[in-house]
């Protein structure tokens, strides 16, 4: 064979080298492929489940329980509007973002193995995990939502009361003493 041939079938060698590695590369691997499949089960599943408008009204009450809210109905309008257009983009946008999930993904990464992912794979695939799965799924968003709830409600529990009430006693005193100086 030439020297021009061997250049030849070299260059051929290399591209279908190339090419195949081109091809692995883009092609996910069995533990990233089940990664993914592990957090659209989990994290982007909760994702999914955030209510944005929910998130929006509190944004909303909150900047609207200001002073200058209060006292100024232009303000008023103006945080309703931008709590409905502005914010809500902006939380949609970040919660959907590529470098959210590149962040979570990366967090699992560090702490999943592939053997972790079969395993729990293998039970969400069985009638079991797949019941398991669903309730828990379902239920979460209920736990959550009270979790919420209850957190709006939490001044007005008895521990809540108590500690106020500690938080007075114990630490205004020290207060006082700092304004002397």
């Amino acid at each position: 064979m030439s020297n021009k041939g061997i250049l030849s079938a070299g260059a051929l060698a290399l591209t279908i080298v190339l090419a195949m590695g081109s091809a692995q590369a883009a092609a996910p691997t069995k533990y990233e492929a089940a990664l993914e499949r592990y957090y659209s089960m989990t994290y982007g599943h909760q994702i999914d489940q955030l209510s944005i408008e929910e998130l929006s009204e509190k944004f909303r009450e909150g900047a609207m329980s200001k002073p200058e809210a209060k006292s100024c109905p232009a303000l008023g309008k103006a945080i309703d509007e931008f709590s409905k257009n502005e914010f809500r983009k902006a939380i949609t946008d970040y919660f959907h973002s590529p470098e959210l999930k590149a962040e979570i993904i990366a967090a699992m990464r560090k702490r999943l193995t592939e053997a972790d992912l079969d395993a729990f794979l293998a039970f969400v695939d069985a009638p079991a995990g797949k019941l398991y799965l669903e309730h828990s799924q379902a239920s979460n968003v209920e736990v959550e939502k009270a979790i919420n709830d209850m957190t709006d409600k939490m001044d007005q529990s008895p521990a809540f009361k108590t500690m106020m009430t500690d938080m007075v006693s114990k630490l205004v005193p020290v207060m006082m003493t700092c304004s002397k100086k």
